[in-house]
Formats: C-alpha cells, sequence, structure tokens
C-alpha cells in the first residue's frame, strides 16, 4: 500500500483478456507476470473467464491458487461473479434459483481467499435480505457494481441505495466503474468503427448523441436512426449500439453520495496515452474525490480496450495506468 494515500492499486486479469485468448498465458503465467511488473498487490479474477470449474472449485484448486498468491506476494481482493438471471431457456431465474446461484459464487470466494464479491446490480432487495446473512457467514462483502447505463438517478440504483440506507449491512456495497463517468467517447472505440466502415458523419453523429442527457431508450433509437441514414453495415450498427451501453457520463461528484457504500473500485480505462493521459476518462477529478473522502480501499486497473483492438499490450497499459495513478494520487 502506498502510505501517501492510503489506498491499495492492483488490476483485474480481465485487463489481459487478449493474451489470456490467444493463449498466450495461461493463470499461473499471468499471475507471475502481474508480480514481476508489480501490478499488484491487489488481484481481481473474472469467474467464469479465468476457473475452469466455476462457478465451484475443488479444494484443491483453491488451495493451488491461493499458494501461488501468496507466492508472488499478491492478494485476492475481489472476485467478479455474474447474476445470469436469463440463464434458462423460456424463463427467469425465480429468487431461490437466484439466491443459490449467488451463494455457490460467495462460498468460492471464501475458497479462494476473496474479500468482495462483484454481483451484477440485478439483484432485487427481497434477494439481498437473503443473500446478506450467506455473506456475513462466509466473511465476504456482495458488492453491485455501477456501470454504464447506471447513474445515481437511475430508477435500479434508487432503489439500492434507499435500502443500503435501511438495511446499513457492512456486507453489502458498490463499485463503481470509472467507465460511467466519462467525458469523451474512446478514440480506440471511434477507429474501430472507422475500421469497420463508419464515415466520418456517421461518427460524429453518434458523438453528439452521447453528449445528450436523453433517456437511454431515446438514445437507442437515435442511434438505430443514424445508421440507418448513413446505411451502416450490420457490424457498425451493432458495435454503435454499445456506445450507449459501455460509456456513461454521470458527473463525477454523484459518486460521493455513494462512497460510505463502496467497497472496491473499477478502474476502468480504454487507453493511457504516451502523454500519461487517459483523455475519455476525468481521473484527476475521479482521484481527487477519492482523496476528500478519504478512501482507503482497493482500485483495480481494468482496461478494456481490448473490446476494440486484438493488439496484445494489456501489460503495457495496465503498467501505465499504475504510473498516472500514483502521479495522480500524490
Amino acid at each position: 500500500m502506498d502510505k501517501r494515500h492510503h489506498i491499495t492499486l492492483g488490476v483485474t486479469l480481465y485487463s489481459f483478456t487478449n493474451e489470456w485468448l490467444l493463449r498466450k498465458y495461461d493463470l499461473e503465467g499471468l499471475l507471475t507476470k502481474v508480480a514481476e511488473l508489480g501490478l499488484g498487490p491487489a488481484v481481481e479474477v473474472v469467474g467464469f473467464q479465468n476457473f475452469r470449474d466455476y462457478p465451484d472449485v475443488t479444494p484443491e484448486f483453491a488451495s493451488y491458487f491461493r499458494n501461488l498468491l501468496d507466492r508472488f506476494g499478491l492478494v485476492p481482493n475481489c472476485l467478479s461473479a455474474n447474476v445470469d438471471k436469463g440463464i434458462r431457456k423460456g424463463r427467469s431465474m425465480t429468487i431461490d434459483e437466484s439466491v443459490e446461484y449467488i451463494r455457490r459464487q460467495i462460498v468460492t470466494a471464501q475458497k479462494l481467499g476473496f474479500s468482495v464479491v462483484r454481483s451484477q446490480t440485478y439483484s432485487s432487495p427481497a434477494e439481498l435480505d437473503r443473500i446478506i446473512p450467506i455473506a456475513e457467514k462466509a466473511g465476504v462483502q456482495v458488492a453491485g457494481e455501477i456501470h454504464s447505463p447506471l447513474t445515481l438517478n437511475h430508477p435500479v440504483m434508487v432503489e439500492l441505495l434507499e435500502y443500503y440506507r435501511k438495511i446499513q449491512s457492512p456486507a453489502l456495497g458498490f463499485i463503481p466503474d470509472f467507465g460511467a463517468t466519462m467525458i469523451a467517447l474512446p478514440e480506440v472505440f471511434l477507429n474501430n468503427l472507422r475500421r469497420l466502415g463508419a464515415g466520418e458523419r456517421l461518427v460524429e453523429a453518434v458523438k453528439a448523441i452521447w453528449e445528450t442527457d436523453f433517456p437511454v431508450y431515446e438514445k437507442f433509437q437515435a442511434v438505430n436512426e443514424a445508421c440507418r441514414e448513413a446505411r451502416a453495415s450490420p457490424a457498425v450498427s451493432s458495435v454503435l449500439n454499445s456506445t450507449i451501453t459501455m460509456f456513461g457520463h454521470m458527473p463525477v461528484n454523484d459518486l460521493r453520495e455513494l462512497m460510505p457504500y463502496v467497497r472496491h473500485i473499477h478502474g476502468k480505462f480504454h487507453e493511457v496515452n504516451a502523454e500519461g493521459i487517459e483523455p475519455a476518462i476525468p481521473y484527476p477529478a475521479l482521484t481527487t474525490l477519492l482523496k476528500d473522502v478519504g478512501y482507503t480501499g482497493t482500485i483495480s486497473a481494468e482496461w478494456e480496450g481490448h473490446a476494440f483492438t486484438e493488439e496484445t499490450i494489456g501489460f503495457e497499459q495496465v503498467q501505465a495506468w499504475h504510473a498516472m495513478c500514483e502521479r495522480l494520487l500524490v
């Protein structure tokens, strides 16, 4: 931990998705590289991406994983779990099924040594009432991710925040994703659109739509209309729809109201440039807020540029992110 700011920096292995998919590294190889480059100490893992038997793990694998982290001086911080309510054909999970699905992932987090379980924000208060004692027994915190298109005033967030205030359980919380507070669309995303055949007129139209404060459904309609007018290909249209779901621009100061319930943070970024800046996400304002409220938790570097490029530059980008954050947190 850096004693100047008392915030622990780390990384999610999700940042190395390209390296993982191309079989350049196995799990042990990723952790070895993270340790060699000093990208810990906190380590986050997406369960379904990196653990073969997930949402369960064997005692033998749990021992192997914890020994690996101990060997490298790394700390298991956050297990990114899933709340996949639509995995059954023709219907959503019942409350009983959903609670059991999450319970298995909480137990796995306990076995592997993770202190926080990232859930998505689809769990209702009725489900959370039953999840709290499971999390308390396991000694982990279950935290819903605040990801675009969620904002402080989104109905889901309003309901959850009211519930958190009422329950006041240390077993529950939030994980803000910095991608919810963006100030521009990432250049790597725009360049990918151009490679797919999008013209500049369409690119500029979508940028203008993104900058509005229209409701999400209106933005989807506007993007689809822009694609129709530009006669965009299905590939371009599909990627453009992700503009609304991946890139939020909630005011940074809205996070202040949520900070008492923040258990971990996803340090989303798409590109730290040659000047050591992430142009699309307001890291100076974000780190200033964290210092101002006295945040002492963890932030995982989460490079999501791999969504728009097949380059295996995850480690280089995470190194640049660490350097940027250390500079800003002084």
